[in-house]
């Protein structure tokens, strides 16, 4: 399994944007491109972090990076979009994680 922790700061007014890019994004890549899951929160402190799991690191970076497979105008689009609201003076490199065991794991499964 591979797994990314995406961490940054969104543009206030961008906020509502960003969700719902980040929205439409995620539900694609988990009913088209074999995502395993994936979640967004915001801290207290405004920072915004994601998580997405896929099954390794080449299905993920066939769908997202420079060199991804192309993907339908929409979301093309909100990946634009997405990238347009995250404030680059306050954002991190993202972590990537390749998974040799899962020790534990609670995460709920629910509907995107």
């Amino acid at each position: 399994m591979f797994a990314v922790i995406y961490r940054g700061f969104i543009y206030p007014q961008q906020e509502k944007h960003y969700q719902e890019a980040w929205h439409c994004i995620a539900k694609y890549f988990i009913e088209h491109c074999g995502a395993l899951g994936s979640a967004l929160h915001k801290t207290t402190e405004g920072e915004y972090i994601a998580y997405s799991r896929w099954p390794d690191k080449a299905k993920r970076d066939a769908v997202w990076g420079e060199n991804a497979n192309p993907v339908p105008e929409n979301i093309q689009q909100a990946i634009k979009v997405l990238k347009m609201c995250i404030d680059l003076g306050k954002s991190y490199d993202e972590i990537e994680m390749h998974v040799i065991h899962v020790i534990d794991d609670f995460l709920l499964t629910t509907a995107v």
